[in-house]
């Protein structure tokens, strides 16, 4: 009996409920994964009584040999982010690349906004991809270097998430 080499399923869960559902997950013995970051401090709030927050709120990432529908029963577990009929699975490499962004207090560390190569209002070029050769205004960096773009589109302007490495300075 062959078996399957462990991959990394994406799950929802239910709204603020992450880490239940990863105590949940690991209470039938599997490993899970909440990337958090920074919290970010809002007006007249104090800064030791912020939580972290999730990279990615309401998912988790759970790893498996396979089994996966046992996630559907999870509580805190709304369902399993699917392609077609099977889970989509996060590349193994996604995961230790964020692990490796990780900070001494667990934290991934994100990029300052002046670590940016593009500022707000910056006209740029896509220089890849679906709109290859277009032109707009650069709005601002996302989460996993992808950056929100205003392009001239189907005769409006559309936002568009497209990844840095895709854009260019445009005159």
């Amino acid at each position: 009996m062959q078996v399957a080499e462990p991959f990394w399923v994406v799950a929802k869960t239910k709204a603020q409920r992450e880490s239940w559902a990863a105590e949940n997950v690991a209470r039938q013995g599997f490993d899970f994964y909440i990337p958090k970051t920074e919290p970010t401090k809002k007006p007249k709030q104090r800064r030791r009584f912020l939580k972290p927050q999730c990279l990615f709120p309401r998912y988790i990432f759970v790893k498996t040999n396979g089994r996966w529908r046992f996630l559907l029963s999870t509580y805190g577990v709304m369902g399993v982010v699917m392609q077609g009929q099977q889970p989509a699975v996060m590349p193994s490499q996604a995961i230790i690349e964020l692990k490796a962004r990780e900070g001494t207090d667990g934290l991934i560390m994100l990029p300052k906004a002046s670590e940016f190569r593009f500022n707000n209002g910056d006209k740029v070029r896509v220089n890849s991809g679906m709109f290859s050769g277009y032109t707009g205004i650069y709005e601002h960096h996302k989460p996993d270097d992808r950056a929100s773009i205003l392009l001239e589109f189907l005769g409006r302007r559309t936002r568009v998430l497209i990844g840095e490495a895709s854009l260019e300075a445009a005159e």
